[in-house]
C-alpha cells in the first residue's frame, strides 16, 4: 500500500470512532426529529477532532509523494456500448421532455421542475460523486450536435462548427456565470420551479450551447463554457467510474506535458475525445483527484462557487440565516419600498454575502499556503488557488449527499406516479427510511469527504514544500475543520432536539 493510501485507511480509521457520535438527522424530505444523547457542541467538537486527527494521521505516514498510481480494470465493451446508448437516449428524453412537459402542461405540474432541479441540478453530481460522470453520454448537447453534423454531412457541409477560436484568457469563466446564474435560479428567483420558468432556462440553455459549439466547436465549448460537462466532470474524479482516451493522440490546447495516454476525466481531456473514444474503467474512489495538476482561478472559482452555493441552501434553514435576513431586508425595503423585487434583491444580497465570504476564506487560506511554500518548488498562486480548491471536491460531495440524497430519493419514488398523473401536486412521504440511517450517512459523508480531502491536499504540501508539509497544510486544514463544524451544524439546525429539551410541535423542511 502507498503513502498516500495507507494515510487515507488510518485517516479514516481515527475518523470513525469520533464522527459516529449520534445526533440530529437531516430531514430534507423527512418530517421527523432525532433526540442528540450529548450537548451539540460536545458532537461538533468530536467531528472537528476527527478531522485534525486525519491530518495528524498523515503526516505521521505520508512522508512523499510520488506518480499516482492505483488499480484499474476496464469495463466490459459490450456493457459499456449499451449503457451509453441508454444514456444518450434518457438524456433526451429527460432534457427535452422537461422543456415540452413545462410549455405544454402548465405551471399547475411540478413535473419539469422534479425533472430539472431535482434530477439534473442536485442528483446528477450525487451520482458523479458515487459511481461517476454519466454526463458525456447523457448530455442532450453532444447527442443533438452529433445528429446535427451527421444532418450536415448529407446535405453538404463539411463541418458544422464555423472554426473560431475559443480565446485562452476566457479559461473556464463561462462556466462560472452559469453556475452563478443557475445557483441564483435555484435558490433566489421566484417562481424558479414552476413548468414555464423551468422549460425557458432549459430552452435559453439549449440554444446557447449549441450556438456556442457551432461557433468554437464541440471540444473547446464543452471543455469550457458547459456548465454540466464542468460541474460533472469535476464531481464525477470522485467516482469509480472513469474514463480512459482509448488513442493517445494530444487533443486541441493540451500543454505540452500533457499524457492523454492515462488521461481520466482530466480537466485538459475530458471533452476532448467523443464519448465511444475513451475507455470506462474502474477505480477507487476519490483517487481521480490525486491527478489534479493544472487547474486554474476559474476552476478554483468553480468549485467555491458550488460548494457556497450548497451552504447557503441549507443556512437558509437556519435561525442564523433568518437572522441574516431579517437584517438585510429592511435596509432594502427602505430603499425600493415593500415590492418583490425588493424582497428578490434581499435574498440576493444575503447569496453575495455567503458566497464572498467563501471566497475571502479561501484566498486569505491560499494566500498564506503559496507564501510558506519553498521558493524552489513553489507553482504560480494561480496554479496552487485551483489544485487546493480541487481537494475541496470531496467535502462538496459529502455536503450534497447529506443535504440532498432524502430529497433525491422522494424524487424517484415519486416520479412514475408524477410522470403518470403530471398534476399531482404532493410527494409522497418516505418515512419509511429510519431517520437514524439517515444521520449516519449525513455524518460520514461530511467527515469522511472532510477526511479524503485532508489527505489530497497533505499530498499538494509536500510537493510545494517537502522540507515543511505539516506547515504548509495547517492553513488548508484550519479551513477545513471550520468547514466541517460549520457544515454539521447546519444539517442539524432544523431538527435539533438537545438533551433535557422538549421536542418541537412542528418541524417545516424545505
Amino acid at each position: 500500500m502507498r503513502p498516500s493510501a495507507r494515510a487515507l485507511a488510518g485517516a479514516l480509521a481515527a475518523a470513525v470512532a469520533l464522527a459516529t457520535i449520534p445526533g440530529t438527522a437531516l430531514g430534507h424530505a423527512l418530517g421527523e426529529t432525532f433526540q442528540l444523547p450529548v450537548p451539540l457542541a460536545l458532537y461538533l467538537g468530536g467531528a472537528a477532532a476527527a478531522v485534525a486527527a486525519s491530518f495528524v494521521v498523515t503526516a505521521l505516514v505520508a512522508r512523499r509523494v510520488g506518480e499516482p498510481s492505483y488499480p484499474t480494470r476496464p469495463v466490459p465493451t459490450a456493457i459499456a456500448s449499451i449503457a451509453r446508448l441508454v444514456l444518450q437516449t434518457l438524456g433526451l428524453v429527460w432534457w427535452y421532455g422537461a422543456i415540452l412537459a413545462g410549455f405544454l402542461i402548465g405551471d399547475i405540474s411540478l413535473l419539469p421542475a422534479a425533472l430539472f432541479w431535482v434530477g439534473i441540478w442536485v442528483g446528477l453530481p450525487i451520482v458523479a460523486v458515487l459511481l461517476g460522470n454519466p454526463w458525456p453520454s447523457l448530455s442532450p448537447f453532444r447527442t443533438t450536435f452529433a445528429e446535427l453534423e451527421w444532418l450536415g454531412r448529407r446535405i453538404g457541409f463539411e463541418r458544422l462548427d464555423a472554426g473560431l477560436r475559443y480565446p485562452p484568457g476566457l479559461a473556464r469563466w463561462p462556466a462560472v456565470a452559469l453556475l452563478a446564474i443557475g445557483l441564483w435560479g435555484e435558490l433566489v428567483l421566484p417562481g424558479g420551479a414552476t413548468a414555464a420558468t423551468v422549460a425557458w432556462l432549459l430552452l435559453g440553455y439549449t440554444i446557447l450551447t449549441l450556438v456556442g459549439m457551432t461557433l468554437f466547436g464541440q471540444v473547446a465549448w464543452l471543455r469550457h463554457a458547459e456548465l454540466f460537462e464542468v460541474m460533472l466532470g469535476w464531481f464525477g474524479r470522485l467516482g469509480p467510474i472513469g474514463r480512459r482516451v482509448v488513442v493517445p493522440t494530444v487533443c486541441e490546447g493540451c500543454h505540452e506535458d500533457c499524457r492523454p495516454d492515462r488521461c481520466i476525466d482530466c480537466p485538459e481531456c475530458a471533452t476532448a475525445a467523443d464519448d465511444d473514444e475513451r475507455q470506462p474503467i474502474l477505480r477507487p474512489w476519490i483517487v481521480g483527484l490525486a491527478e489534479v495538476d493544472r487547474a486554474g482561478w476559474s476552476d478554483a472559482a468553480f468549485i467555491v462557487l458550488a460548494l457556497a452555493g450548497v451552504t447557503f441552501d441549507g443556512m437558509e434553514e437556519t435561525a442564523f440565516g433568518a437572522r441574516l435576513l431579517a437584517f438585510v431586508q429592511p435596509i432594502v425595503i427602505n430603499l425600493l419600498g415593500p415590492t418583490a423585487n425588493a424582497f428578490t434583491l434581499a435574498d440576493t444580497v444575503v447569496f453575495l454575502v455567503v458566497v464572498v465570504a467563501f471566497f475571502v476564506a479561501f484566498l486569505v487560506v491560499v494566500w498564506i499556503t503559496h507564501a510558506l511554500a519553498d521558493p524552489s518548488t513553489r507553482r504560480p498562486l494561480a496554479d496552487t488557488a485551483g489544485a487546493y480548491a480541487a481537494t475541496l471536491l470531496p467535502i462538496a460531495g459529502g455536503y450534497l449527499i447529506a443535504h440532498y440524497l432524502t430529497a433525491v430519493i422522494q424524487v424517484v419514488v415519486w416520479l412514475p406516479d408524477l410522470l403518470a398523473d403530471p398534476l399531482l401536486s404532493f410527494a409522497p412521504p418516505i418515512d419509511w427510511i429510519p431517520i437514524e440511517l439517515v444521520w449516519y450517512v449525513s455524518v460520514v459523508a461530511i467527515v469522511g469527504g472532510h477526511v479524503a480531502a485532508i489527505v489530497l491536499a497533505h499530498r499538494h504540501a509536500l510537493r510545494d514544500a517537502p522540507a515543511r508539509p505539516v506547515l504548509t497544510g495547517l492553513p488548508m486544514v484550519a479551513l477545513m475543520i471550520g468547514y466541517t463544524v460549520l457544515s454539521l451544524w447546519i444539517i442539524a439546525q432544523p431538527i435539533v432536539i438537545e438533551p433535557g429539551t422538549a421536542p418541537p410541535a412542528a418541524v417545516v423542511h424545505h
